[in-house]
């Protein structure tokens, strides 16, 4: 089951689910949580086979939007996707899947690349992801940029709602102290800028990013989270 959080996205949404439909494995659900977009996002994700959850903008919570996306999904695997993020090939999702094969994995994530010619040509942005890629160096596992994890461990310990954000930092520290790992496959990288969208980039969100992950890493493990949602 894919969940993806919008608001607002109709510039790249319609891209993002085509290039989900295109993906060569095709059994899942697509789950949209939206927060209240005042675009088209509505009108175009409504043209695909999805299931439309909607908040109020006051009700939003990184976490919050993601944890009740999963509540209602039927999927032994939760794949997490922002609403401009680009696979980088149609073997995506197949090839993110293969890792769980090893049953310690609990989660799969990739690097980005905000080189925008990735969005009108994935062969060529390809040719040059390593030049443009960011590593999340803050967020050494997964991003929920592009993050496949086990509902099974989600169930045990949802993203934590009393975090502003990098709740997949601190999923990600909790699966790997209770002895599971969290792989990042270069088959399952995306295409991801904000550069378009007039949304602080990366290096404007970083510092606060590492003050929330600073917080994070003074937590004592294993612990549980925080969701206003019955599980």
């Amino acid at each position: 089951s894919f969940v993806i959080r919008t608001k607002d996205e109709s510039m790249w949404i319609g891209k993002v689910l085509q290039f989900l439909m295109d993906q060569t494995f095709r059994d899942f659900e697509i789950i949209i949580v939206d927060s209240g977009s005042t675009d088209k996002t509505l009108e175009i994700v409504k043209k695909f086979p999805i299931r439309l959850i909607q908040i109020k903008p006051e009700e939003f919570n990184y976490s919050y939007a993601l944890n009740l996306g999963i509540s209602k999904a039927n999927g032994k695997y939760i794949g997490i996707i922002s609403g401009h993020s680009i696979p980088v090939s149609d073997s995506w999702l197949s090839d993110g899947l293969k890792n769980f094969k090893d049953g310690k994995v609990a989660a799969i994530s990739g690097n980005y690349s905000s080189l925008l010619v990735g969005y009108f040509s994935r062969s060529l942005g390809r040719l040059f992801f390593k030049t443009y890629q960011k590593k999340l160096n803050f967020n050494p596992w997964m991003t929920n940029t592009n993050s496949l994890i086990r509902k099974d461990l989600w169930e045990q310990y949802p993203f934590d709602e009393k975090l502003p954000e990098c709740e997949d930092y601190d999923w990600a520290s909790e699966m790997i102290a209770r002895g599971y790992n969290v792989i990042k496959d270069p088959k399952f990288n995306v295409f991801h800028s904000h550069f378009l969208l007039g949304k602080p980039g990366y290096l404007a969100r970083k510092p606060r990013w590492e003050k929330i992950c600073a917080t994070i890493n003074k937590r004592k493990r294993p612990r549980k989270s925080y969701s206003k949602i019955e599980m």
